[in-house]
């Protein structure tokens, strides 16, 4: 190009300067927007089942905000009250478990001891009888009772009266031993040397034995004191020899007697006992 001042003159342009200007916002890819990554979000599962069928957008998308229920935390609230069920079931338990122990301990008896009772027989008494009886608790409903009863008396020559009995009984209370009614199974064994008027009567090679039932009842006076009332009928059998009241007196025979009926009878002053176990 010929230039009037400057001659020849060569232009050297650039023609693409704009186009390249104006493209290169078009290459510098741009931060996409919320919407942007959620429509990509959206769009990957649906290009990762390939050939598939189409997975629905918003149950992916349900499934993707959802937390699962069995591996959701478990709320503070929760889990306090949870801790504090368990740490209340394991104190209650081994309370449990020592009052089924407590339990299995006493079997049979009372928790508050065993009965134990000291008494005498006001009846035999009148009778000139001396007696003293001693019961003791060996189940639940069951006790036993050992009465000694003997007569030591030497009134004369012509009279004297020498006994040594033992009456011992089971009983079975209706209640518990030592209140109420009772029904009794008792033995009896004893020895007699008796002089009256003409005759002297002794046990010959075996004492009295027999055995019979009784049916009682112990009623409360107050305190440790009771009133017992108690009767028995039954059998007894004795072999004895008959003598001449005299010193030396010879024997006339032996004989053998048995009798039934009454057996016991009497009226107790009873004190009653409670041995702790």
């Amino acid at each position: 190009m010929a230039h009037p001042l400057w001659g020849e003159v060569v232009v050297v342009g650039c023609r693409g300067f704009q186009d390249c200007q104006s493209e290169i916002p078009q290459n510098r890819q741009e931060p996409a927007s919320a919407a942007r990554r959620q429509e990509q979000q959206e769009a990957l599962p649906v290009a990762l089942q390939g050939d598939k069928e189409p997975v629905d957008s918003s149950a992916v998308a349900a499934t993707a905000v959802v937390p699962d229920a069995a591996t959701a935390p478990v709320a503070p609230d929760a889990a306090t009250a949870l801790s504090t069920s368990v740490a209340s079931s394991a104190s209650v338990t081994p309370s449990s478990s020592t009052a089924s122990t407590s339990t299995a301990t006493s079997p049979s008896l009372p928790a508050n001891g065993r009965y134990l009772g000291v008494k005498t027989n006001l009846a035999a008494w009148a009778g000139t009888i001396m007696n003293v009886a001693a019961e003791v608790q060996v189940g639940k409903h069951l006790s036993v009772e050992l009465p000694i009863l003997w007569c030591p008396w030497h009134i004369s020559n012509k009279h004297t009266v020498k006994t040594f009995t033992l009456q011992p009984e089971a009983r079975y209370w209706l209640s518990k031993p030592g209140s109420g009614h009772f029904f009794g199974l008792h033995a009896h064994v004893g020895w007699f040397n008796v002089k009256w008027n003409r005759d002297r009567y002794q046990d010959a090679d075996r004492p009295l034995l027999g055995a019979g039932v009784s049916y009682g009842y112990l009623l409360p006076l107050g305190g440790h004191w009771a009133g017992e009332f108690t009767l028995g009928a039954g059998y007894a059998n004795m072999k004895y020899d008959t003598y001449y009241n005299i010193d030396n007196g010879a024997r006339i025979d032996t004989r053998t007697k048995n009798y039934w009926g009454i057996t016991r009878m009497g009226f107790s002053i009873v004190y009653r006992f409670n041995l702790k176990k």
